[in-house]
């Protein structure tokens, strides 16, 4: 096994062999997160490699020497490798479906200026819609992002009512939106949404968990299309509650570590 460290990622490859073909597996986790994410499994599998649950838990055991509790990835639905992490001790905390918003719409088709920015005073209101509408399950695996994350808001009568928010990258932006179900009007909420979005010049995709489900038909009447859906794992880690200094040193001395045989090659071949 040879792989890469650095202060917030892992990443591991597990050689070819017994004509299979090699596999690489990254990590990722941020200081003081609960959490550490999958980030990719390479290549896409049709059926169980040989090699993954070894890569699995290696790549677990490091999240856990990062600081993280949880483990989190997301397969998509048909993936192979959906049941080896079933297998390697990760359970679905949800489902999500990623749709695609249409192009541009007419002003006319939406009342303009329901989002605004979020400002610092209405972080207490969006906390406490993210607490009422996310279920207890997904919260244990994605605690609140705090206040660091950008966000439109929406109110109504001064009540929060709903939020998004927004990554942008090269080949979109990203919306993630959490929208009470007493909302007077979604399909506006989302049309303006389309609208301040893609006047950015790039294909605009929204996440919709399956608490939100509910706007399943706003967005086919808008004609969003449905583009993949992810099955929502985590793997809770067994590590001991690490200080800041513990960690930092942890990643220091993992960056030292000399690229050797580990227990990966040990574990793959008790998988073949």
């Amino acid at each position: 096994m040879r792989f890469g460290i650095t202060d917030e990622s892992f990443t591991a490859i597990c050689p070819a062999s017994a004509g299979e073909p090699p596999l690489v597996g990254q990590v990722q986790h941020s200081l003081g997160e609960r959490s550490a994410h999958l980030t990719f499994l390479l290549p896409a599998l049709t059926e169980p490699h040989p090699g993954l649950l070894a890569l699995l838990d290696e790549l677990s055991v490091r999240a856990g020497e990062m600081g993280a509790t949880n483990l989190l990835a997301e397969v998509k639905d048909t993936d192979a490798s959906l049941e080896v992490l079933r297998k390697s001790g990760f359970s679905i905390y949800g489902w999500e479906t990623v749709w695609k918003l249409p192009r541009r719409m007419s002003q006319e088709a939406t009342v303009p200026h329901l989002w605004e920015p979020m400002k610092p005073s209405a972080e207490p209101a969006v906390r406490s819609l993210y607490q009422t509408l996310v279920p207890p399950l997904v919260q244990t695996a994605e605690p609140y992002p705090g206040s660091d994350v950008r966000r439109l808001v929406y109110r109504n009568n001064g009540e929060m009512i709903a939020y998004v928010e927004s990554n942008a990258g090269p080949k979109g932006i990203y919306l993630k939106p959490i929208i009470h179900p007493a909302a007077e009007a979604p399909k506006e909420l989302l049309c303006e949404l389309a609208n301040i979005f893609q006047g950015l010049g790039k294909p605009v995709y929204l996440q919709m968990r399956s608490y939100q489900a509910w706007l399943t038909p706003f967005l086919k009447e808008l004609a969003a299309e449905t583009t993949v859906h992810f099955a929502l794992m985590v793997r809770h880690l067994a590590v001991p509650q690490y200080s800041p200094a513990a960690v930092q040193r942890v990643r220091l001395e993992n960056r030292q570590t000399e690229t050797s045989a580990t227990i990966i090659q040990k574990m793959a071949g008790q998988h073949k």
